[in-house]
């Protein structure tokens, strides 16, 4: 498959940001780090040549590599179903995540705000 310089550009600037997620995502949790690093392959692949050809002779990524090509024969509706499924899947996460966070944090806040005005002297100071 033939791609033109913009293609090419386009698919490696794309790609090094994958790249940079990915790596990112293997520290925060929240992120698909992996998912990340595998489009980050696909898309540098289409963008060069020698990354094309190491991930088609590599024995650890040569199956990725043929499904990479099968994946190239799928049309752009089904890509785009499976662009927002993982789009809608990485919200879900977020507001999970973030939604628990704030849940949390209420209950901490409502909590000290109970033990402060409600006669609490376990955790008021003395004057003395």
């Amino acid at each position: 498959m033939r791609f033109s310089n913009a293609q090419k550009l386009v698919y490696l600037v794309i790609g090094v940001i994958c790249l940079m997620m990915g790596v990112i995502g293997l520290i925060i949790p929240i992120i698909p780090g992996v998912l990340f690093l595998m489009a980050a392959v696909f898309l540098l692949s289409r963008g060069s040549k020698r990354i094309h050809e190491f991930t088609k002779n590599d024995p650890r990524l040569s199956k990725m590599h043929r499904r990479m090509d099968q994946f190239g024969e799928v049309d752009a509706r089904s890509r785009v179903r499976l662009a927002g499924w993982m789009v809608a899947d990485a919200a879900a996460t977020t507001v999970r995540v973030v939604g628990g966070g704030v849940y949390r944090a209420s209950k901490t806040i409502k909590k000290t705000f109970n033990s402060t005005f409600n006669g609490n002297t376990k955790n008021k100071v003395s004057n003395y």
